[in-house]
C-alpha cells in the first residue's frame, strides 16, 4: 500500500504555550562613581567597576584607615543614607591635578582596547541610574564628558560646582546646558558641605556632589531629592534661604538650576533644589530613564518574531497593562498604549519598523505651595447671628 501523504498521527499531541512574561518593576537605584583611593587594598582592580554594597566592602578603599582618596568619603556617606549598590572606578591620582583630571575622564587604552576611567563605568553589568565624580565634576570640560556620558547610559549626572560666590555660580551655569548634549540629566550643587573625620578629628570639607548623590539615591528615580535632610554639619559658603522670599541667594540658585545646602526648620542642612541645569525637573528625567529602560529589556525578548496581528496585539497589551501598574502604585497619574495611526505604513511593515504610542503623565514635584488667606465678612455676618 502506498503511504498516506496526509497522516499526522493516531495519538494526542499537547502543545503548550506561556502568556507573555511580566515586565516587572522599575528597580533601584545604583550608582557609579569615579575617583581616587590610593591607599585601596591591592585586590580591588584599578580602572574597572568594583561593587561596593556595605561598610565592609567600603572599607576596602583604605584598609590603612587614613581616609585617603575622594571615594573613601563619598562611597561612606552615600552608605550612611541609603543601602543601594555603588560602583567606583579607582583612577590613579597624577602627579599634577590636571593629570589625575584626564584619568578620571579615562577613555580607550590605545593598544589594548580597556576602557578607563568613566568610559569603564561602560561595563557595569547593572544598569546605572546615577554617576558622578566627586571632587572633579567642577569644570565645564569633565562636566560635558560626564553629560554626554549620561545621556548614552540613561542616568542621571551630580555634578559639582565651583567653589565660588552665588553670583560666580550662576555665571558658570549659564556656560553649561543643553538637553541635547545630556545637560538636562545633570543636577549642578553649589557649595560643599562638612562631614566629621575621625582621622582629623575635626569636620571636613567633601566636593558639593558627595551628599547630594545620597540624598538623589535615596528617593526613588521618579521623585525629587528636594528637601532632602543631610549629614552635613556645616557648609563651605552658608547660602541665604527664606522660604517666603523670592529675592534670596537661594532662590535666585535654583532660578538658574542651581541646588545648594542651607539650614530650613527641617533642622540641619538641607538640599534645596528639584530642577537640573536646564530646568527640567530632575524627577521627570529619572521617569524617563527608567521608562526608556524596562521597555529595552522587556523589546530585546521580542526581536526578531513575525509582525502578525496576535503578536503586534499582545506586545501593546502588554505594555499597557504594565503601565496601568505604574499608575496603581501612583508613580504616573495615568496612560495608555496603541500603534500609531500614521507612522505604521506598508513600507515601514515592509522593513520590518513599526511604531507603539505610550502616552503617559509625570507627578509634579511640590516645589510651589501657594496659600490663599480670604478675610471674608460673610463668616463674620454669621458669627454675629449666632451671637446675638
Amino acid at each position: 500500500m502506498a503511504e498516506v501523504l496526509n497522516f499526522e498521527h493516531n495519538g494526542i499531541t499537547v502543545n503548550a504555550t506561556e502568556s507573555p512574561e511580566a515586565m516587572g518593576g522599575l528597580g533601584d537605584n545604583v550608582i557609579g562613581l569615579v575617583g581616587t583611593a590610593p591607599n585601596a587594598d591591592p585586590l580591588i582592580p584599578r580602572n574597572s567597576p568594583f561593587r561596593i554594597n556595605s561598610f565592609t566592602t567600603q572599607g576596602l578603599l583604605d584598609p590603612t584607615g587614613a581616609e585617603s582618596g575622594t571615594l573613601f568619603h563619598a562611597v561612606y556617606q552615600i552608605l550612611k543614607v541609603v543601602k543601594v549598590p555603588v560602583y567606583v572606578v579607582i583612577v590613579e591620582a597624577g602627579g599634577a591635578a590636571a593629570d589625575t583630571v584626564n584619568n578620571v575622564i579615562g577613555g580607550v587604552e590605545p593598544v589594548t582596547g580597556r576602557k578607563l576611567g568613566l568610559a569603564a563605568l561602560g561595563g557595569v553589568p547593572e544598569d546605572l541610574t546615577i554617576i558622578g565624580a566627586p571632587g572633579f565634576t567642577g569644570t565645564k570640560a569633565v562636566a560635558s564628558e560626564f553629560a554626554s556620558f549620561g545621556k548614552r547610559i540613561k542616568a542621571r549626572v551630580v555634578l559639582d560646582g565651583k567653589d565660588a560666590a552665588v553670583a560666580d555660580q550662576v555665571t558658570y551655569s549659564q556656560e553649561l546646558g543643553g538637553a541635547d548634549l545630556g545637560f538636562d540629566r545633570c543636577l549642578l550643587v553649589h557649595n560643599m558641605p562638612a562631614v566629621y573625620s575621625k582621622v582629623a578629628k575635626k569636620n571636613v570639607f567633601l566636593a558639593p556632589s558627595s551628599l547630594a548623590i545620597a540624598a538623589l539615591a535615596k528617593v526613588k528615580q521618579w521623585e525629587s531629592p528636594g528637601s532632602q535632610v543631610t549629614y552635613a554639619e556645616d557648609v563651605s559658603r552658608v547660602v541665604e534661604y527664606n522660604i517666603l522670599d523670592t529675592s534670596t541667594e537661594g532662590d535666585l540658585l535654583n532660578r538658574y538650576g542651581i541646588s545648594y545646602y542651607a539650614r530650613t526648620i527641617l533642622g540641619g542642612f538641607s538640599l534645596l533644589g528639584n530642577r537640573s541645569i536646564t530646568g527640567k525637573f530632575i524627577s521627570y528625567v529619572g521617569l524617563e530613564d527608567a521608562i526608556s529602560r524596562k521597555l529595552v529589556k522587556a523589546g530585546q525578548k521580542a526581536m526578531a518574531k513575525n509582525l502578525t496581528k496576535s503578536f503586534m496585539d499582545q506586545e501593546v497589551k502588554r505594555i499597557n497593562d504594565w503601565l496601568q501598574t505604574l499608575v496603581a502604585d501612583e508613580t504616573i497619574p495615568g496612560g495608555s498604549v496603541y500603534l500609531h495611526p500614521e507612522l505604521n505604513s506598508v513600507e515601514k511593515y515592509k522593513n520590518g519598523t513599526w511604531f507603539i504610542v505610550i502616552d503617559y503623565g509625570r507627578f509634579a514635584p511640590n516645589e510651589h505651595m501657594v496659600y490663599q488667606l480670604n478675610a471674608r465678612d460673610e463668616i463674620i455676618e454669621q458669627f454675629l447671628e449666632d451671637v446675638l
